[in-house]
């Protein structure tokens, strides 16, 4: 092997290497409840709305 081919296989041992970039971020999506019509429509009219905000609640923190 000469010495360009050492020389390009090195070159392309470092290439191939992932590459760490910091600069990648995730981004989260906001968190959005159900409105009271979206909850009356779940519910068939039969709402607990103070149950359906604790249960929104608690999926948020689980969420977030």
């Amino acid at each position: 092997m000469t010495p360009e081919d050492e020389e390009f296989a090195a070159l392309e041992k470092r290439l191939a290497k992932p590459v760490d970039d910091d600069d990648i971020q995730d981004y989260k999506k906001p968190w959005v409840g159900l409105t009271k019509e979206e909850l009356l429509n779940l519910g068939a009219g039969i709402v607990n709305f103070e149950y359906a905000a604790a249960i929104e609640a608690k999926l948020k923190e689980k969420n977030t």
